[in-house]
C-alpha cells in the first residue's frame, strides 16, 4: 500500500485517508443505578412513633472543560485519570462494553458496545495534544457510561466523527444536564465533568449527539461509601437496610420498611440520616 501524506486539504486525518471527511477510517483500517441518592427528611417527635418521609435529591452539577487538557481537580475533587496502559492493551478495532483503567481495577460500562481505537492511528484528531485511547460509537448517536460505585466526580471528552460542529449533550441518570454544547470534530474534543455537592454519587451518564462520535480520556473521584454491611448490620437489620438504602424497591415499599425500622430500632438506617453517607450503586 503506498504511503499516504497529510495535506491541508485532507482535513486533519492521521494518517490521511483520501476522500474521507470524518474520523472513522476506511473499512480497511479497522478490524471491525440508576443514580438513586435519596435524602430522607424526617419529622420525628419520638422515633418510636415517627413517620419518616423522603424526597429525592439531585445535587449534581456540570462543568464544561472545553478543549483544554483535563484539570487535576474538579470543584475541589481530586481527579484520577484512567490508566492508559490498560486501555492500550486492547487491540484497536475491538468492540468493548467495559473500559478499564479506573482506580483499584475499576472500569466504566459503555452501551451500546463501542470500538476501541487510538487517536492518531485509527482516529484523526482530538484536542490539547491527546493521543491515547478512544471509543467510537459504531455509528450510534447515543452512548451510556455506567460509572464505578461511589463516583463523586467524573470527566470525559467527546469528539464527533464528522469534521464539523455538532451538538453534544450529556445527562446523568437523575436528569442533570450539560445542555447542548457545540463540539467540533476537527481537533475540538470537548470535556464534560459532573460532580456532587452534598454527598451524592453519580451512577451513569448518557451522551447524545447530532452525529456519531467517540468518547475517551476519563477521570474520576471515587471515595469510599458507607454500606449496610460496613455499618455492621446483620440479620433482619441488614435485610431491611438493603431494602431501604440499596435496592430498586418502590417508594411505598421503602416507606413501609422505614416505618418498621423506626418502630423496632428507634433510630434511622445510615442513608436516612442527614449527611449519613453515600448510597452505593445498586447491583
Amino acid at each position: 500500500m503506498p504511503a499516504l501524506s497529510c495535506t491541508e486539504t485532507e482535513l486533519g486525518h492521521i494518517p490521511a485517508l483520501p476522500q474521507y471527511t470524518h474520523h472513522q477510517p476506511h473499512p480497511a483500517a479497522w478490524g471491525i443505578h440508576h443514580m438513586k441518592i435519596r435524602t430522607f427528611t424526617s419529622t420525628l417527635s419520638a422515633l418510636a412513633l415517627a413517620v419518616a418521609s423522603f424526597t429525592a435529591s439531585a445535587d449534581i452539577l456540570f462543568q464544561n472543560l472545553g478543549t483544554a487538557a483535563p484539570p487535576a481537580s474538579v470543584a475541589g475533587f481530586t481527579m484520577t485519570p484512567f490508566d492508559q496502559g490498560t486501555q492500550a492493551a486492547i487491540a484497536n478495532g475491538t468492540n468493548v462494553s467495559s473500559i478499564p483503567g479506573g482506580p483499584n481495577g475499576t472500569s466504566i460500562g459503555i452501551s451500546p458496545v463501542s470500538s476501541k481505537g487510538t487517536v492518531g492511528v485509527t482516529w484523526g484528531t482530538w484536542s490539547h495534544g491527546y493521543t491515547g485511547a478512544m471509543y467510537y460509537s459504531n455509528g450510534s448517536t447515543q452512548a451510556t457510561l455506567t460509572l464505578p460505585a461511589n463516583t463523586a466526580a467524573f470527566y470525559f471528552y467527546v469528539n464527533p466523527n464528522p469534521f464539523a460542529f455538532h451538538a453534544v449533550t450529556a445527562t446523568t441518570s437523575t436528569g442533570e444536564t450539560s445542555e447542548a454544547i457545540q463540539v467540533s470534530g476537527n481537533g475540538g474534543a470537548n470535556g464534560f465533568a459532573f460532580y456532587s455537592t452534598a454527598g451524592e454519587t453519580i451512577t451513569s451518564i448518557t451522551v447524545t449527539s447530532t452525529a456519531d462520535f467517540a468518547v475517551g480520556e476519563f477521570g474520576i473521584n471515587a471515595g469510599s461509601a458507607t454500606t449496610c454491611a460496613s455499618e455492621g448490620y446483620t440479620g433482619t437489620k441488614l435485610n431491611w437496610c438493603k431494602i431501604i438504602c440499596e435496592s430498586e424497591s418502590s417508594s411505598s415499599t421503602i416507606d413501609t420498611y422505614l416505618r418498621r425500622w423506626i418502630n423496632k430500632y428507634r433510630d434511622l438506617p445510615y442513608c436516612a440520616v442527614e449527611g449519613g453517607g453515600e448510597e452505593p450503586t445498586v447491583n
